[in-house]
């Protein structure tokens, strides 16, 4: 192995300089700057270049090692050029692409800016002209509602994460009921809250409705084929095991659950956290969603992402904590003017 140290005006030139004495098969272990003084002239900075070729066939340690790095940094580079071919790949659909004019780019803005997911903003505006009324028109064809007092049947009982705000969005559907001088069964499956069976307790003396704490799915064939011939039944349920309820009505009542499964998401939550929520439960026993907090949202796009996602009519949005009140059982007007940067006023 011969090693040689080789000095130039700059790499290139001492590469130069490397294939012409050592040829094309040399090794360059290492290069660094350094100073320099020609005779009667200043110190200038030049490159050193120490290289090596093998004479014998045989590769020193030194040569081993420096081919490895090589080798290495070969590696890093093609992995990087697959990962940069593969993200150009993802982004592809992501990336607005429409050849539109100024006035739909701006639409787009407005949907991505309220927080209408990228994707779906893109199909709309494809779907749309290039007015705020036709994409308005567009989003009431995508989302379905359902006045859920014309249609609640036996009764309803509310599933969602914890904190979501199912107690309260019961009873004010509760006195919606009962003002239309139905009877209503008021049940709880969340005996552990304490906060939440006094509150029942007192809507009950209120309503003049009677009231049902349970412990387990298992207990409401009893109650509910006994209650549900004098008027619908309301359930609440508690937060932290929707889906094992779900799974639980399931067994208990293979053919038919005879009362319709609403589901509540928090409409001030992220789109990540409340789609998270509904791939957690047995989705496919749902038949209503519904938002509550919606007067805490910063944005409104989200209600368009999830109804879309879930396929579900949505059934209910609550604005507040006032009971009874501080509830609508919304438009696709009012929701489309919500979703394309609309503000709520409180009321529809």
């Amino acid at each position: 192995m011969k090693i040689k140290n080789f000095i130039g005006d700059s790499f290139k030139d001492a590469l130069e300089t490397v294939k012409k004495e050592l040829g094309p098969d040399a090794i360059i272990l290492s290069s660094k700057a350094v100073k320099t003084r020609p005779p009667n002239l200043a110190n200038k900075d030049v490159v050193e270049v120490t290289a090596a070729v093998d004479e014998t066939g045989d590769i020193s340690p030194a040569a081993s090692i420096a081919i490895h790095d090589v080798e290495e940094i070969l590696r890093e580079i093609r992995s990087l050029k697959d990962e940069v071919v593969f993200l150009k790949e993802t982004l592809r659909p992501v990336v607005p692409t429409l050849r539109v004019g100024k006035e739909k780019k701006g639409l787009f803005n407005i949907l991505t800016r309220n927080g209408v997911d990228f994707q779906f903003a893109i199909t709309l505006l494809e779907r749309s002209q290039e007015s705020i009324d036709s994409l308005r028109s567009v989003i009431k064809q995508d989302i379905k509602t359902q006045n859920l007092l014309s249609a609640e049947g036996n009764g309803l009982i509310f599933l969602g994460p914890s904190g979501v705000g199912k107690t309260t969005t019961m009873s004010k559907i509760a006195h919606l009921m009962t003002s239309k001088k139905n009877y209503a069964t008021l049940m709880s499956l969340d005996e552990g809250r304490v906060g939440s069976i006094a509150h029942m307790k007192e809507l009950s003396k209120q309503l003049r409705c009677q009231l049902k704490v349970i412990k387990r799915v298992s207990e409401l064939p009893k109650i509910i084929y006994k209650e549900i011939g004098r008027g619908p039944i309301l359930i609440d349920t508690p937060g932290y095991e929707y889906k094992e309820i779900l799974e639980d009505i399931r067994e208990i009542f293979p053919s038919r659950f005879p009362l319709k499964r609403c589901f509540l998401m928090d409409a001030s939550m992220n789109m990540q956290s409340s789609l998270k929520a509904w791939q957690h439960c047995n989705n496919d026993m749902i038949d209503y969603i519904g938002f509550t907090k919606i007067d805490m949202a910063a944005q409104y796009g989200n209600i368009y992402n999830l109804s879309l996602l879930t396929s579900l009519p949505l059934s209910l949005i609550t604005t507040g904590t006032d009971v009874p009140g501080d509830i609508e059982i919304p438009t696709p007007e009012f929701l489309a003017n919500l979703i394309t940067g609309g503000t709520y006023n409180g009321h529809q």
